[in-house]
């Protein structure tokens, strides 16, 4: 009887062992899991010192190493524009949204590089204005035949290095023009070559 009884209590103190250690091994696995729970979230979290995205670089410049770029003009969208390194004028144009239809696109050098705080303004295609020295007038487009320079008096039909070299001699020698029907005074110049330029020159 003494032995059934010694029995019963191994049996017991096994019993509570084994409820012991069933208890610990549970409570071990939940105490783990908070705890990577925790670090996932210190990483997702970039307010957080020492998370994922401090850690690891993000390609992003920072804000006092752009290059500010001020575009005006004949642009679809003037304005500042950033970059990382400083741009060739191609791409400030092609984020200002592309050159108007007035845009004098021969004025400027798409390849040339843009350094930091420039200020680019794109001119439009307007008429010459009216200066000393120069013949073409603004308000009507036209050759002044009594101030025009060769070369241009040589933008006109017909007329050659020659011919212009000719008028302005003319002039020097005989005067002003008084009318523009005078340009036929000049040898080589009749009424075919007067046709095609008379609309376009003008005397003052």
């Amino acid at each position: 009887m003494d032995k059934w009884k010694n029995v019963k209590v191994v049996i017991g103190v096994m019993a509570v062992l084994v409820c012991g250690i069933i208890y610990i091994t549970a409570n071990y696995g939940r105490d783990s899991g908070g705890i990577v729970t925790e670090q996932f979230a210190d990483a997702a979290d970039p307010g957080k010192e020492g998370s994922r995205e401090d850690a690891a670089p993000t390609g992003k410049e920072p804000a006092g190493d752009k290059v500010y770029i001020h575009i005006c003009g004949e642009v679809k969208k003037p304005g500042v524009y950033t970059f990382s390194v400083p741009p060739r004028l191609v791409e400030v144009v092609e984020h200002a949204g592309g050159f108007t239809k007035k845009a004098d696109r021969s004025a400027v050098n798409l390849a040339e590089s843009v350094p930091d705080g420039s200020q680019i303004t794109i001119l439009s295609r307007t008429k010459k204005t009216k200066e000393k020295g120069h013949g073409v007038t603004s308000e009507e487009g036209r050759v002044n035949i009594n101030t025009a320079s060769r070369e241009e008096l040589m933008t006109l039909n017909g007329i050659g290095e020659s011919k212009a070299s000719q008028i302005i001699s003319y002039r020097e020698t005989n005067g002003l023009f008084k009318k523009i029907d005078d340009i036929m005074n000049i040898p080589g110049i009749k009424e075919g070559v007067f046709s095609k330029i008379k609309d376009h020159i003008i005397v003052s």
